[in-house]
């Protein structure tokens, strides 16, 4: 099995990458990771130049090439010597006010990948992680960064059809064993959790609820594709309790690492936010083979309304959890309507549908 994982810097790729290597070793399962950046500074010393970290991207289109160059085809030849592989390159970089490719055709072709993913992670600790660095401090803007992980997105799902490859959107804070199942157990099946998130009652509590009921799914062996895993909403309730105290920027800190953020980069990204993320939900549902719906609030949701209208048109199945009052409309856009986890399970096992059995 041969993946090349993609992501923007500051999604946390590499820590994803490493976390799932681990996870496959201890199941018996040898991976190799290729981290092409990493490869390029090491290529760089064996040729007696000493490039710092944030100088790489200053350099020449030719010498970036021919650095690409060389540590592909180090990955090609070392690539036979493994049944299982997963490259982590960028698809691009957003570098100076301008967008560049950060892949060859040839070497892809060369390499004939078997599936391609983008790692992704919510806008914030994106942020977070590029302003830590010494290469991306003060260098993006939020807009940069939700531009650059749209076209990293994009750039890597138009290769994958393509080629008429696999691709799949992957949350950094999702489990390792939604790779491990994507790589190795293909036949499980992948669902959708489509849940109420905004003006519910109790919000912490329901959350946690989901939350149970998706890792319990997740041990009867279904790969789950869980939206919240991606909380762009987070800057937004952020935005929200800026502007109820008053306050003028955003502080937040990690390991010790302060970042600012003004409350007027955050409104530039509004209506970027909340595009993003319906047109990510629906490639996670894309992405899936169908939706379990988790319903615990006696309002409708939109949102929750959007998602089965979009999966059920687009020739998914929609299982819905839901003790409630009838609407004709939730009820045209369910393929059936379980009145308790159990009823759903039980279902899903009579089908085959659970239990990660080929």
């Amino acid at each position: 099995m041969r993946i090349v994982a993609t992501g923007i810097s500051g999604s946390g790729r590499e820590t994803h990458l490493r976390r799932f290597v681990e996870f496959a070793k201890k199941r018996n399962t040898e991976v190799k990771l290729f981290s092409v950046g990493s490869m390029m500074f090491e290529a760089a010393r064996k040729l007696g130049v000493e490039i710092k970290e944030d100088k790489i991207l200053d350099l020449s289109p030719s010498s970036l090439n021919f650095l690409r160059a060389t540590v592909f085809e180090q990955i090609i030849r070392e690539a036979e010597n493994y049944e299982n592989i997963i490259i982590s390159t960028h698809a691009c970089f957003r570098w100076k006010k301008h967008v560049f490719q950060a892949f060859d055709f040839h070497y892809l072709d060369e390499l004939s990948p078997d599936v391609f993913i983008t790692i992704s992670d919510s806008a914030l600790p994106i942020k977070m992680r590029l302003e830590s660095s010494m290469q991306w401090k003060g260098r993006l803007t939020l807009k940069e960064i939700l531009v650059w992980r749209d076209e990293e997105t994009l750039l890597t799902k138009s290769i994958a059809d393509y080629r008429r490859k696999p691709f799949y959107i992957v949350p950094f804070s999702s489990p390792p064993e939604t790779l491990f199942n994507l790589m190795f157990k293909q036949y499980s099946k992948k669902a959708y959790l489509s849940y109420p998130i905004t003006h519910i009652e109790d919000r912490e509590a329901k959350l946690a609820d989901k939350d149970r009921f998706k890792n319990k799914l997740r041990t009867l062996g279904l790969t789950v594709f869980d939206p919240g895993e991606i909380e762009d909403s987070l800057l937004l309730y952020k935005l929200k309790e800026l502007k109820d105290t008053g306050g003028e920027k955003l502080v937040v800190e990690e390991n010790g690492v302060k970042t600012e953020i003004h409350a007027s980069e955050i409104e530039d990204v509004v209506e970027d936010l909340l595009d993003q993320i319906v047109a990510r939900d629906y490639q996670l549902i894309d992405q899936s083979d169908f939706l379990v719906v988790y319903y615990f609030s006696q309002v409708m949701s939109p949102g929750v309304l959007s998602e089965m209208t979009y999966g059920f048109s687009n020739n998914k199945k929609v299982f819905v959890v839901y003790k409630g009052p009838e609407s004709p409309f939730f009820n045209y856009y369910s393929t059936r309507i379980f009145e308790s986890e159990e009823a759903l399970i039980d279902f899903m096992s009579r089908e085959g549908m659970i239990n990660g059995k080929p």
